[in-house]
């Protein structure tokens, strides 16, 4: 029972209420405060009360069913990280949340739901659910060993990163990297949190940093046949050389990516590989080519946002050639499809398409769209858009002579220009 204050700790601050709350009426904050950091075993009356507030109840485990069950827990967080079957681990990670568990080790504890932290982030938990238990272990990281220290910082980059706070995410995965020559870390494993790290690099520009770990990550699948994973590395190599502007090595990783698709009917790919291969075209000026791409993507889509991208990337290319009408068309098909689905997670896209559609019609609810979408953009701390937008809008005032505001904008263009590259001075450009 040594260990029943840690349940009690991460029950409370999952819940998110205060030692003062939980303690009221059955004992000091002081005396909680020492029962959660293990330092007294409180009277079962206090405990029975406790836990009747938190509403908890556990399942002791002894020290051999603790091995038996973090031994099944870690092949269970194996397979998820390598295969991302969602639905089948979705499944299998029940048997470990639907109850709670006392730990005779500490350690245990700890390593327990640091495999529930990235178990949960695979599966699509609730954030708020994924934040609380990472608010929990970060109150008990002190105690944590080298290992744990490594996954608890990987694991942050990885909840950053979906949240889309992409230079906090950073800063968690190179926290994470400075363990990673401090203990044993399977090859599997390794090559995981090289990948994630090389698409954290890729979402905050530093481009030859991606190049490096995302090599590093695609050695350890193409040898281990794990096709999947390799087709993830090809596409984060092919997108940073698009990005550096060296479009050979980047076409050549895009279809390195196609042939093990088509090699082994992987064919749940061949919607984002053949996106970027329009992308890749796009940059280089070839429309044609490009709009080719796209389309074949389209015939490929599930749906999903990456449709929307695509619609979106085409809807760009036709506007680069002033072509009103087809602008109009995929926007509108864009716009069609976003009222349909009324999930808030596409209102980006919702700006993109209205700020193109109206651009084109020289409608005058054009100026209030973009403003309202400069500030969804910078709220979001999607900065790419924030600049773009915002230079947009700076010439369409300087174009009317409204210069006053023109200038703001260039300005804040300018402003998030930096935080793109993550600079601070005009000096670093």
């Amino acid at each position: 029972m040594n260990n029943i204050g840690l349940l009690i700790k991460m029950a409370r601050i999952q819940q998110n209420m205060k030692q003062v709350s939980l303690a009221k009426g059955i004992c000091s904050t002081s005396y909680l405060s020492k029962i959660e950091n293990n330092q007294t075993i409180p009277s079962e009356d206090v405990l029975q009360l406790l836990l009747e507030r938190l509403e908890l109840d556990y399942e002791d485990l002894s020290t051999e069913q603790e091995s038996d069950f973090l031994a099944n827990l870690y092949l269970l967080y194996k397979e998820a990280i390598i295969e991302r079957n969602k639905k089948e681990v979705r499944s299998k990670l029940k048997n470990y949340t639907t109850r709670n568990f006392l730990f005779v080790d500490e350690s245990n504890f700890f390593t327990y739901n640091l495999y529930l932290f990235r178990l949960s982030l695979i599966t699509e938990a609730d954030v708020d659910t994924v934040k609380g238990l990472m608010n929990a272990l970060e109150q008990m990281q002190e105690k944590f060993d080298e290992r744990q220290n490594f996954i608890f910082n990987k694991n942050c980059g990885f909840y950053f990163y979906l949240i889309r706070d992409y230079k906090l995410s950073l800063s968690y995965f190179e926290l994470a990297l400075e363990f990673v020559t401090n203990f044993h870390l399977q090859e599997w494993e390794l090559s995981d949190f090289y990948h994630a790290l090389s698409m954290s690099y890729l979402s905050n520009n530093h481009l030859l940093n991606t190049i490096e770990y995302s090599t590093k990550s695609l050695k350890f699948y193409k040898d281990n046949l794990i096709f999947n994973r390799a087709i993830d590395c090809y596409i984060v190599l092919g997108i940073a050389y698009k990005h550096n502007l060296n479009f050979k090595n980047s076409e050549e990783s895009f279809l390195l990516a196609k042939k093990i698709v088509i090699n082994f009917n992987l064919s749940e790919y061949t919607e984002i590989i053949n996106h970027n291969l329009g992308s890749l075209f796009a940059i280089q000026g070839q429309s044609k080519k490009a709009i080719e791409y796209y389309e074949e993507s389209l015939k490929n889509s599930s749906g999903d946002e990456n449709y929307l991208i695509t619609i979106y990337s085409i809807a760009k290319e036709f506007s680069k050639q002033s072509d009103e009408l087809m602008v109009k068309k995929w926007t509108t098909t864009g716009l069609e499809f976003i009222s349909k689905v009324a999930d808030n997670d596409h209102l980006s896209y919702f700006y993109h398409f209205k700020i193109y559609k109206l651009l084109h019609e020289k409608d005058l609810e054009f100026e209030n769209i973009l403003v309202n979408a400069i500030d969804y953009f910078e709220n979001r701390k999607d900065f790419h858009y924030v600049y773009k937008y915002s230079i947009l809008l700076g010439n369409k005032y300087s174009e009317i002579r409204k210069y006053k505001n023109s200038a703001l904008y260039l300005q804040k263009a300018i402003s998030f220009s930096y935080k793109i590259k993550s600079i601070n001075y005009w000096e670093d450009l």
